[in-house]
């Protein structure tokens, strides 16, 4: 029952989004407590709309079956960002998160899929090596003032709580879409980065000829 209820997280995170992405593009400011309650209780409204009887959040199960703890909290972040102004994941920790998360997905996923002779994702069945990997990787992070061992912890916490419908600790860690969205930011992320620095030689080179 837990993992059902939780289920309509995502959806109901996504559609806030949605609505708040809409919003900006008419113009419209969503910062403050009223447009933030708002929103949430439309897409409320929207996730529970039954479709063939069935929730409209439900259906995004055959999309995926299970989407893990730190897209969920990227979502999260997001969403109270554009309603607050408060940015609980800073550039560090979205870098950390999508590196951890298309590395453990490129580790994961071809293997899982037959490419290789062993199978890393029966390490998320029970205690196992994985679950040491995480401790120590959380507790770096954790000296680090890395925010993102907030989200490994949520993710340990919900798998030990089953909050999502899966038993494997890797259902939690990450997931395809989880895995394209840290392409498509690293991807950006370096794209700014190779931008910015050109700019600051360009800026360097007109400094050097000015001055000679």
């Amino acid at each position: 029952m837990t993992a059902w209820a939780f289920s309509f997280m995502f959806p109901f995170l996504l559609v806030t989004a949605l609505l708040q992405g809409v919003a900006a593009r008419c113009g419209k400011d969503l910062r403050g407590r009223g447009p933030a309650l708002a929103c949430a209780l439309i897409a409320a409204a929207v996730v529970v709309i039954p479709v063939k009887e069935l929730p409209l959040a439900r259906w995004l199960i055959s999309f995926n079956a299970n989407f893990s703890i730190p897209l969920t909290a990227l979502l999260f972040s997001s969403v109270v960002k554009t309603s607050f102004g408060i940015r609980l994941l800073d550039s560090t920790s979205l870098v950390t998160c999508w590196g951890f998360s298309l590395i453990a997905g490129v580790a994961l996923y071809p293997m899982a899929l037959g490419l290789g002779q062993w199978d890393p994702y029966s390490a998320g069945w029970g205690f196992s090596w994985l679950f040491v990997l995480m401790f120590f990787l959380t507790g770096i992070l954790l000296f680090m003032k890395n925010r993102f061992a907030v989200v490994l912890t949520a993710a340990i916490l919900a798998y030990n709580f089953r909050l999502l419908e899966s038993t494997n600790l890797w259902d939690y860690l990450v997931d395809p879409f989880l895995v394209v969205v840290s392409c498509i930011g690293l991807g950006w992320n370096l794209g700014v980065r190779f931008k910015t620095r050109g700019v600051r030689k360009a800026q360097g080179m007109r400094r050097g000829r000015s001055d000679a």
